[in-house]
């Protein structure tokens, strides 16, 4: 037979499955011809189907032997290492092929699949787009450059690849899937829907469809949104996230009875899914079954323990050394959780030998919201995962079972500990304001231990803090109930009422204070009498703001005070000067520096591209489109200053109210957190947290005249240099005389940083008041610099006289290192775990 018969022979074994004797025929025509490029790339084909990559390999590499410019055998190559996952390797041989034989697009089109699956999105879009130029209908090189867009960011461009996919494929339905799934994040739901109910129509056997649709149908219509899942798990009954997301969806409607099964099923499913376990756990424990929700805590322990032990260490050694001081709020709470976990891990050890391992334990769809379907290579791996796990799922529901029955866990000793974990973090929230947020902690705290009086009475101070005076009411009394004689209780129910105008009753829950105290019956666990004492005593405390003016000039024109003696405005060139009037006030409640709508419109504004590895570079470098505040120093006669002090290392300066001598606040001058962000129309300066207030704390008299520049979170570095110190500059700018100034207010003094600063702007100590220790006060003279811009948000002029005044002097280095590393190993939070391992790799 002459080379081509053997070759056609071949071929047509390997068609049919035969892979051995294709790969005998080939042997036969390389025997004839020891030079047969042909036979050599048919045999490394059979030998790849036979699961011999190393004699594929050879059989390639023979070929470039033979013939150094077979672009053939490179591209064979560039496949065989992709396919094994040697990226370098594949990418190497996949770019020899193209330099050979440039108009190649399914080379183009493999070389950005491996330069996805390396992370290098840029250089996977440019293939892809290569290989769309030399070949127009090419659907599959649209899909995955849809897919890169998407990971960039790049929505509207994904939009238009996927919707091009289906102009050319009309039933290639994963680009309906995952058109879907860019629209959702784009925020058009409504044609999302659409476009999944096409793909349905398509293909109404494919249950990723349908958990799709579900996830967008879930928080307006949460019943056709359940009828969505139960469709998806018929289709694909062993489909973990469907019956996962349908878990969610009866424990966000409060059905746990509903949700359990779900998770349960999950975990059947796949014994690695750690999330099921946790929520397994918190859907028992609202349901009353205590015991059953340790298990499954522990189960998921078991899953990640370095995570866990690593957390307990970092507890530990900070609770040793800070041995001596008194913990705050949240520390305690973090060593409540310490011990709650290390008594969960202290009967780990048999569970784990029992625990059923596999090669593939990170799940590519845990926690995923929404199922989007990647390239044939995501797939593989989601199917290579299945057969690793090999769950025999009757048997592991039957372990599960068992397991709870036998399990021994000190139920008691793990309700204490987590009690007081939800406690202590229900207190920080209230410490830091945050009520709403604490109220659901001491709920959870109630399921665990609902005969404990304390929870009851510090959720009925939550509610009443949020002024749901009627709530609050009945949870005091479900407290009294449990614990008669509660003086404090007795006292928050007269103040309550006291507010409701209902005096007579308050009146006799205040003589029932009394009462308790006379008899000594203060529980342990109550509040001191002193407290109660005082606040009875000092009834006449500072009133907080009668009311607000949105800006500082509208006072001052208000009370004809002379707008050349008390105000300066100060312009910057370049920048976006602030309105002056007609300051409208929003209609809705604004989400603060973690506002959805607002980072969504900084986001799309800036256009930010994933370049791959986690690294991102903003498309649009301009500055936001919005009016920055205006710049001014305001002298307000007789005026106060209120200023959060810090508490803790996390509870710093969350509120600051610059107030006239006529009791109004000043917008402009004031700030408390949440905060709001450039350009955002909901925030309501009339809601600042002063006026949440009963009563302001004693005010301190200052004579002279004060300077103030205490910023939010002004203690720390950020802030101290981008919202503080640029106050200096203003106040110079103005023509204030320093030398006059008696005082500057700041958050306080007590770092190196603050004082070598304070320094280089000739603001000498003696002159320094801090505001953490005198947090109230009144001025014969209070200056008020406006803040320089938006919180955390420098202008341009701020940054450029940081540079100027602490760049001054400093010569550039000839060069600097490749690489440079910041440790977090002495902060108190945010650490590195395996910061050890990082610099070894680094090294």
């Amino acid at each position: 037979m002459i080379i081509e018969e053997y070759i056609s022979k071949a071929k047509n074994y390997l068609a049919q499955g035969n892979v051995t004797g294709a790969i005998a025929i080939c042997q036969e025509a390389i025997d004839g011809q020891p030079d047969a490029i042909a036979a050599y790339l048919t045999l490394g084909e059979a030998l790849e189907a036979q699961g011999e990559p190393t004699g594929a390999r050879d059989a390639y590499v023979k070929v470039l032997e033979i013939d150094p410019r077979s672009a053939v055998a490179h591209g064979y190559l560039g496949q065989l290492y992709a396919d094994y996952w040697w990226l370098d390797e594949a990418a190497e041989h996949y770019q020899k092929a193209l330099a050979l034989k440039p108009d190649w697009p399914e080379v183009h089109y493999n070389l950005g699949n491996v330069f996805h699956k390396q992370g290098n999105l840029p250089e996977a879009v440019a293939s892809y787009r290569e290989a769309i130029a030399q070949r127009p209908n090419y659907a599959d090189a649209y899909y995955n450059l849809g897919v890169v867009c998407d990971q960039q960011n790049e929505l509207a461009a994904a939009v238009e690849s996927y919707a091009k996919v289906i102009d050319i494929a009309p039933k290639y339905v994963k680009a309906y899937s995952n058109l879907g799934c860019t629209l959702v994040k784009q925020g058009k739901f409504a044609e999302a829907i659409a476009i999944y109910q096409k793909g349905i129509a398509i293909k109404p056997d494919w249950a990723i469809l349908y958990n799709n649709l579900a996830q967008v149908l879930l928080e307006k219509n949460p019943e056709k949104a359940i009828l969505a899942y139960h469709k998806a798990i018929k289709l694909e009954p062993a489909m973990e996230l469907a019956h996962y997301n349908l878990g969610k969806a009866w424990q966000m409607q409060g059905a746990h009875e509903k949700a359990v099964p779900c998770f349960q099923r999950v975990i059947e499913l796949n014994s690695n899914y750690v999330s099921a376990y946790t929520d397994s756990g918190f859907s028992l424990m609202a349901l009353g079954k205590i015991a059953s929700a340790m298990f499954y805590f522990q189960k998921a322990i078991a899953l990640k323990p370095e995570f866990v032990e690593a957390y307990c260490e970092l507890v530990e050694a900070r609770a040793i050394g800070q041995a001596g001081q008194e913990q705050d709020e949240l520390q305690q709470a973090a060593s409540a959780c310490c011990r709650f976990l290390r008594t969960l891990m202290g009967r780990q050890e048999e569970g784990r030998k029992n625990q059923l391992e596999t090669d593939f334990v990170t799940d590519l769809t845990e926690n995923l919201s929404v199922g989007k379907v990647g390239d044939a290579l995501v797939e593989d791996v989601g199917s290579r995962r299945k057969k690793a796990v090999g769950i025999r799922e009757t048997k592991v529901a039957e372990e599960i079972q068992s397991s709870i029955t036998n399990c021994h866990l000190p139920i008691a000793e793990i309700c204490e500990h987590l009690t007081q974990t939800y406690i202590h973090l229900g207190n920080a929230l209230v410490e830091y304001g945050g009520y709403k947020q604490a109220e659901i902690y001491y709920q959870k705290a109630v399921q665990i231990q609902p005969e404990r009086s304390e929870i009851y009475w510090r959720l009925a101070d939550c509610l009443a803090k949020q002024r749901r005076f009627i709530a609050a009411i009945a949870i005091y009394h479900v407290a009294l109930a449990i614990q008669p004689e509660l003086a404090k209780v007795y006292f928050e129910l007269g103040n309550i009422l006291e507010k409701q105008r209902r005096y007579d009753s308050a009146i006799a829950y205040y003589r029932k204070v009394l009462d308790c105290q006379f008899q000594g019956k203060l529980i342990t666990g109550d509040l001191e009498i002193a407290r109660v004492n005082s606040q009875l005593l000092n009834s006449r405390s500072i009133q907080v703001p009668q009311g607000i003016y949105l800006s500082t000039w509208e006072w001052l024109v208000a009370n004809n005070l002379d707008s050349q003696k008390y105000y300066v405005e100060i312009s910057w060139e370049g920048e976006n000067p602030g309105k002056t009037t007609e300051i409208s006030l929003p209609k809705s409640d604004c989400g603060g520096l973690t506002c959805g709508p607002c980072l969504k419109r900084i986001s799309d504004w800036f256009d930010p591209v994933h370049l791959g590895w986690g690294f991102h570079v903003l498309s649009n470098p301009k500055s936001i489109p919005v009016e920055s505040p205006k710049t001014f120093v305001a002298v307000i006669p007789e005026g106060r200053a209120w200023i959060v002090p810090q508490k803790n290392y996390w509870l710093l300066c969350s509120a600051i109210a610059v107030i006239t001598p006529d009791n109004y606040l000043l917008a402009d001058v004031s700030r408390d957190y949440p905060g709001f962000l450039p350009g955002c129309q909901n925030y309501d300066p009339t809601k600042h947290s002063v006026f949440n207030l009963e009563s302001l704390p004693p005010l301190e008299q200052i004579e002279g005249t004060v300077a103030v520049l205490s910023g939010l979170s002004g203690n720390v570095y950020f802030h101290w240099m981008i919202d503080v110190l640029p106050r200096i500059e203003l106040l110079r700018l103005s023509g204030v005389d320093f030398g006059k100034i008696d005082w500057f207010l700041v958050n306080n003094c007590q770092q190196e940083f603050q004082r070598e600063t304070l320094r280089a702007l000739g603001i000498p100590e003696n002159k320094i008041l801090e505001s953490d220790r005198h947090p109230h006060i009144q001025a014969k003279q209070l200056i008020a610099p406006s803040f320089p811009g938006y919180l955390g948000w420098p202008p341009l002029w701020a940054v450029n006289f940081l540079r100027r005044v602490f760049l001054a002097g400093i010569v550039p280095l000839n060069s600097y290192p490749e690489r440079i590393y910041i440790s977090r190993n002495k902060a108190r939070y945010r650490r590195v775990m395996n910061e050890d391992d990082v610099m070894e790799e680094l090294g």
